[in-house]
């Protein structure tokens, strides 16, 4: 089974890098952070993180999900499974298994 993992992001730089810290290992391709605008320090924990990093200027949720989609569909990569997780730690990133 091949996951692809795309975070939406927004002004999270406190979260982002434990957020992905706290993924499950070995079970997500490719951790795909698309941010939306931050005006923090975001971008810079998600790359240090070891996420690919997308910026989509069109402000929205959807915009930001729909970018990474887009991304995968561009790079020619073939998902089994895209999963999508907030990158503010609303959603518990170590029970992506679980919900796999």
């Amino acid at each position: 089974m091949i996951v692809d993992l795309i975070i939406p992001v927004l002004n999270e730089e406190a979260s982002i890098g434990l957020v992905i810290r706290d993924l499950p290992k070995g079970i997500i391709r490719h951790t795909i952070v698309c941010d939306n605008g931050s005006i923090d320090k975001t971008v810079e924990v998600a790359l240090s993180s070891g996420a690919i990093v997308l910026h989509e200027p069109k402000k929205g949720y959807g915009a930001a999900c729909l970018k990474g989609m887009e991304y995968l569909l561009h790079q020619d990569i073939e998902s089994d499974i895209v999963l999508f997780i907030d990158g503010d730690y609303s959603d518990f990133p170590q029970q992506a298994t679980l919900l796999l």
